[in-house]
């Protein structure tokens, strides 16, 4: 049984990946944002109220992930948030908002997991999430505090890959278009659900590049567009 540590357990992605995992038998420690959304109890599900700004928070519950369990085979970081606006429309204090909730609650976790994972013979495996408008200029040019703060999770899942190439950790950056959550189809209500990413599919994407085949990859980032 392999330990997972999940940010955003409670989102709609993060549900649909947490039972997967579950379902394959791994054990899932995962945090929720504190006074928000909570999750059903079950066997070898372990949820922490964390706000991951908080960096000694990050760092203690790494901490207490391994005194429990022993150890992290793999991180799932999925906390995040998104904001439209061109540079026009785009103060420094959106940009500051999107990098904390993008970048910061990404690193204040990466951080003490690749420290842990360094420590492990096996080593282990970490999975990100970017975005499209990171990798699109023409699609950033309309959020543009969100691809700034994307884009920088996707050079550090290159940082962590050049830093554990020697050490068996490997970062997935999974980079989804609309992914088909019940807050997106409320927000997008003339939208055509079936072009867009099922959580269930991320879910199996998910396992496939922690636990599958596809943990023999190296440095992925792995366009999940469906037909959006």
């Amino acid at each position: 049984m392999s330990t997972v540590l999940l940010t955003g357990g409670a989102g709609g992605l993060g549900r649909a990946i947490t039972q997967n995992l579950l379902k394959s038998g791994h054990t899932v420690v995962a945090t929720l944002e504190p006074g928000g959304h909570k999750l059903a109890a079950q066997p070898n599900l372990f949820p922490h109220e964390l706000d991951l700004t908080d960096e000694a928070g990050c760092q203690a519950l790494v901490q207490q992930v391994v005194a429990e369990h022993g150890k992290i085979d793999a991180a799932v970081l999925l906390v995040g948030g998104f904001a439209m606006g061109s540079i026009s429309e785009t103060d420094f204090a959106a940009v500051d908002k999107m990098y904390r909730l993008n970048f910061q609650t990404t690193y204040q976790m990466v951080r003490p997991v690749f420290e842990q994972m360094s420590r492990q013979p096996d080593g282990g495996r970490l999975v990100l999430v970017g975005a499209r408008p990171a990798l699109v200029p023409s699609a950033g040019q309309h959020m543009v505090a969100y691809a700034l703060s994307k884009s920088l999770v996707i050079q550090l899942s290159e940082i962590i890959n050049a830093a554990g190439k020697d050490k068996n950790i490997v970062s997935t950056v999974l980079v989804p278009s609309t992914i088909d959550t019940p807050a997106n189809r409320q927000a997008m209500p003339d939208a055509d659900p079936d072009h867009w990413v099922k959580p269930d599919d991320i879910a199996e994407l998910v396992d496939f590049v922690t636990f599958g085949a596809g943990k023999m990859l190296r440095e992925p980032v792995l366009k999940v567009y469906n037909k959006a």
